[in-house]
């Protein structure tokens, strides 16, 4: 079983970085940061579609990431703006 305290530490870290960024809307909020993620890991779970106009639609499917790499990744953008 994961660790259920696990999952205020996520939502206070998403709270301090959205409070860095109050305009943006959550999901705004939760795009960048899973792009930010695939950038930082070798693009992990981008996914990109050309429709049929030639459109590229990219996405991301962090689906099978573990709690844990998020928050170790949260924590290191929380400390590098903490060092700005």
């Amino acid at each position: 079983m994961r660790d259920p305290d696990r999952i205020q530490e996520l939502l206070d870290l998403i709270k301090e970085i959205w409070q860095r960024y109050p305009d943006l809307r959550f999901n705004q909020l939760l795009y960048n940061l899973q792009y930010e993620y695939s950038q930082s890991n070798g693009g992990i779970g981008q996914i990109k579609e050309v429709a049929s106009d030639g459109f590229t639609r990219t996405g991301f499917d962090l689906f099978g990431l573990e709690d844990s790499d998020f928050i170790e990744y949260l924590r290191t953008v929380v400390s590098n703006n903490d060092n700005q």
